[in-house]
């Protein structure tokens, strides 16, 4: 059986050098973004971008909205520098406007996305907004139904990047027992949890009142209801919405890019496109186990300090006999075992 053993070692070492040369672009990249930053005080922040395109981007302005371009500096990665959020420095040249420099990031959310090739070396960091105050991630029962792993997945992004998350849940006119407990889940975790309905206008002031005075942004699939709840927040009814497809049951992609929408004086959302899976493999197992905050009080009473609470048994393992005596919720265990699995399968 040598020679698989030799074959074994050689994709686990191939398997690696996909991670490591993923997590090098995308410390790269991130380092192109760092050397564009300047530091100014806040009288010279005069600008927020709303929408990017190829090589220009719309930006608040003064109250107005313009179309700036962005200086070759900037613009070197066919406009991968600029996002919805980014606070930027505004100069005019002739009747041109540029944008000339971005200033620090509070922070940035990001997710992996994969290449046409499909292969995990091909994976790319897509920004999708920067400075968020707090972010919305947006579900619904039916249409799609509630998927508990996609908040656990969008969790541990926000987490990572300090932002404060609630989960929404829109069309809350057809929930279910079974979407109560899954909610409740959430609740105990201290994550605040709200219920809307853009059809009925339920729970709107409830939303602009967490919201209020917050640059926000609204995530989760296609179909959820993101869009409409942009449109409610600002009293509209003509951004881009769409029904769920009802031949695949998933949400169709209406909003095609990142934007940004001030819904009264103090207040922000970004309206993102929707996404139908969440790839986090670029963390790793330590980083995750870390996320799962109803493990933390519990690792110290492992038989091992480097215990990961999946392969142990039981009776090494203090996570897995709090989950066995109902302790810690099942279905986030689970989860926590498919993304680590899904880790080490990369």
């Amino acid at each position: 059986m040598a020679h698989l053993e030799r074959y074994d070692s050689f994709q686990t070492n191939k398997a690696k050098k996909k991670k490591e040369l993923v997590k090098n672009n995308i410390k790269n990249k991130k380092n192109a973004y760092d050397s564009t930053f300047i530091t100014t005080s806040k009288k010279d922040i005069n600008g927020i971008v709303i929408e990017t395109n190829y090589n220009t981007a719309t930006v608040l302005y003064n109250d107005t909205l313009i179309q700036a371009e962005l200086t070759k500096s900037l613009n070197s990665i066919c406009n991968k520098t600029v996002f919805p959020g980014d606070k930027v420095v505004i100069t005019k040249d002739k009747d041109n406007y540029i944008i000339s420099n971005l200033l620090k990031r509070k922070n940035v959310l990001s997710r992996n996305k994969a290449d046409s090739t499909r292969l995990a070396a091909n994976l790319t960091e897509q920004i999708i907004a920067t400075n968020i105050d707090v972010a919305v991630i947006v579900v619904s029962c039916s249409t799609p139904p509630l998927h508990p792993k996609f908040i656990d997945r969008y969790l541990i992004l926000l987490q990572n990047s300090n932002i404060e998350p609630i989960i929404c849940l829109n069309k809350s006119d057809l929930k279910t027992e079974s979407d109560e407990k899954v909610l409740d889940i959430y609740r105990k975790l201290g994550i605040i949890v709200l219920e809307t309905s853009t059809l009925s206008n339920t729970g709107i002031d409830k939303l602009k009142e967490y919201l209020n005075g917050k640059q926000a942004i609204f995530v989760g699939h296609s179909g959820v209801g993101k869009s409409s709840l942009t449109n409610a927040l600002l009293d509209v009814d003509d951004i881009k919405t769409g029904n769920v497809s009802h031949k695949s049951g998933k949400g169709r992609h209406t909003t095609t890019s990142s934007k940004y929408y001030n819904w009264n004086e103090k207040s922000s959302v970004i309206d993102t496109p929707g996404i139908r899976s969440l790839d986090i493999s670029d963390f790793s197992k330590e980083e995750i186990k870390s996320y799962f905050t109803e493990f933390n009080q519990l690792n110290n009473s492992c038989k091992y300090n480097d215990c990961m609470h999946d392969k142990e048994p039981i009776e090494q393992c203090a996570v897995k006999r709090a989950v066995e005596e109902d302790f810690i919720d099942k279905s986030r265990y689970d989860s926590y075992i498919r993304i680590i699995n899904d880790i080490e399968n990369k």
